[in-house]
């Protein structure tokens, strides 16, 4: 056939067809993703809808797979007992943490003991945690541990590649069109419940989630995901345009929580609702003058319902205190601002209160404070002829707070406080610094401090990492070697000097003066990385238990951050990751004079 015959056959035509339609859908969907790739330039405030997408497509959630007995005995008063398959489940739960922490505590103990006996049923054998002896099981977990450990390279990588295929395959959603990446498209799988904290629940077993358990959201033309497990179906569908989250199951623990499977971090929809809190939060500016005047009127009420919305508002402003819920008896003990107790507050000289509480994430709320004379005589008065454990603002609960809040601005909320007040922080702070021609570290030494400005007043606090002391053991040995290196160098000098004078020719004593002004040159870079590395030491203990991360994350504006580096020149990789820029890329062409 020769090449005009070929090119006028039908087969060839139809392929062109093809492949020119395919070309033009390739360069559709780069033209989309270049659109949704720059969505906030065409943002508006007015713009926004309570729709959140118009057509969604996705593969559903993909669940762990089913639990593979290894038939290894439990020891009970010194006899072999074999376990049926999801109660041999439970069992290897617990001897994963034997030798940990959870193990000895009292709490995690006792909920284990009864999680697992009603596992086993009334009439089985075993009857006490304490008599059951789990060294075989842990023997294998060891041993298990160990190969996978000792995998061959090749078999890391066809793992590796196995995960990547199913990242591909599971990983993405399509949201008007638009390719997405998932947050968390896999199911979490059956554990012992931690929870945050010393939490009342913890040590419980949390079940195997079900296909039945799930609801997917998905758009009424799109494909329903089949459901992967053989025999089940989901438990529920619907068509929720109001929402951004693709799936849901109820936590198998804490019966009013749900897990939700979201989009990523870097999706149009997570940036656009950050942008959106951000927005509100600079929008409180406008605001806040009669916020603040609204609830200084209500201090000074005669009517004791207002004294308490006004005193709650007034600590929410000062010290970005949350709301604070109403908890049951089978929830951690954290407190807010709405049920402080009265165990939770002192009073000392000079119109100072000493806050002291569980807050969010069972994290200490430790804080002396000076507060306003009037807002310190009311709180006493809140206190009087109450015992310990009476609530604070016993007149006021979270939802009329809340309500008040909405008063004053559509949409404020105690959260939309502490962003605005955590923005604002940084903000202040960073404006003091005015010395452009500093060091690189000297920068990011100033922009730390700032930061951990704004974790302490949202009370962002972590435990200190168990390689901490390592950590600091490691700089100080380098500060070792270095100095040892000055010694070295100043003897080096030294000689180099005694050298110049015994020297009687001219150009040899050129020679050897260079060589000691490098050598002078090589003690002072030498003294310099001292000082840096002395400095990262202090900040490392200055900050060792505050979690600067968190307010970046969620409280600080980023714009004020990105403006700031540009102004100063400071490598955005310095302050952010490489996925918080990704999270936050609608903010990074920020001016450097831009103001919160």
């Amino acid at each position: 056939m020769d090449l005009l015959r070929f090119l006028e056959h039908p087969s060839f035509l139809l392929f062109r067809r093809f492949s020119h339609a395919n070309i033009d859908r390739s360069l559709n969907r780069r033209r989309k993703l270049l659109k949704q790739s720059h969505w906030w330039k065409n943002y508006s405030p007015e713009s926004t809808s309570t729709v959140k997408w118009t057509t969604l497509s996705h593969h559903g959630v993909i669940f762990p797979p089913p639990y593979s007995p290894h038939k290894i005995p439990i020891i009970y008063e010194g006899n072999p007992i074999i376990l049926k398959p999801h109660q041999e489940e439970a069992a290897t739960l617990w001897a994963s943490v034997i030798g940990t922490q959870w193990e000895t505590k009292e709490t995690f103990r006792k909920n284990f003991e009864r999680s697992f006996l009603e596992t086993l049923g009334k009439r089985h054998k075993i009857k006490s945690l304490d008599k059951c002896d789990f060294s075989q099981i842990v023997e294998y977990l060891e041993k298990e541990k160990e190969n996978k450990k000792n995998r061959t390279a090749e078999e890391k990588r066809a793992e590796k590649e196995e995960k990547l295929a199913l990242y591909k395959k599971k990983g993405y959603a399509v949201v008007d069109g638009v390719k997405e990446k998932i947050l968390n498209f896999v199911v979490e799988p059956p554990g012992l419940f931690r929870g945050r904290g010393d939490h009342p629940k913890a040590g419980l077993i949390k079940r195997r989630i079900m296909p039945e358990d799930v609801t997917i959201n998905i758009g009424e033309d799109s494909k329903i995901p089949k459901c992967p497990v053989r025999g089940h179906k989901w438990g529920n569908i619907v068509h929720n345009h109001t929402v951004t989250w693709l799936a849901y199951y109820k936590d198998p623990i804490l019966p009013n929580s749900f897990k939700y499977v979201w989009l990523a971090a870097t999706s149009k929809m997570k940036g656009l609702n950050d942008m959106l809190k951000y927005e509100k939060a600079r929008k409180l500016k406008e605001f806040i003058d009669k916020a603040r005047e609204s609830y200084w009127s209500k201090i000074k009420s005669r009517i004791l319902l207002d004294r308490q919305l006004g005193s709650a508002l007034y600590l929410i402003d000062k010290l970005a205190l949350r709301v604070g819920n109403e908890k049951s008896n089978e929830e951690a003990d954290t407190v807010g601002c709405c049920s402080l107790r009265v165990e939770h507050i002192k009073f000392e000289e000079d119109n100072k209160i000493t806050l002291d509480f569980l807050a969010k994430d069972c994290m200490r709320y430790y804080n002396t404070i000076q507060i306003d004379p009037e807002v310190y005589k009311n709180l006493q008065d809140f206190t009087k002829n109450k015992d310990l454990d009476d609530d604070l603002f016993d007149l006021i609960r979270s939802n009329t707070l809340n309500d008040y809040l909405k008063s004053l601005m559509e949409g404020l909320s105690s959260k939309v406080f502490r962003t605005f007040n955590a923005s604002i922080r940084l903000q202040e702070q960073l404006a003091i610094f005015n010395e452009k021609n500093l060091q690189l570290e000297d920068k990011m030494q100033f922009f730390i401090k700032a930061n951990k400005e704004v974790a302490l007043l949202c009370n962002h606090q972590k435990t200190v990492p168990k390689n901490f002391d390592n950590q600091l053991e490691r700089i100080n040995s380098q500060i070792t070697k270095k100095k040892s290196k000055i010694e070295n160098l100043e003897n080096h000098a030294k000689e180099l000097r005694k050298k110049k004078r015994l020297a009687k020719s001219e150009n040899v004593k050129k020679r050897i003066t260079t060589n000691i002004k490098n050598t002078k040159k090589m003690i002072e870079k030498v003294k310099d990385d001292i000082e840096k590395l002395e400095t990262r030491i202090e900040m490392k203990e200055d900050t060792k238990n505050i979690a600067l991360e968190t307010s970046k994350i969620n409280y600080i504006d980023p714009r004020i951050v990105v403006s700031w580096c540009k102004k100063n020149k400071v490598p955005l990789d310095k302050v952010y990751s490489k996925s918080l820029k990704e999270k936050f890329k609608w903010a990074m062409n920020t001016e450097p004079d831009w103001v919160f």
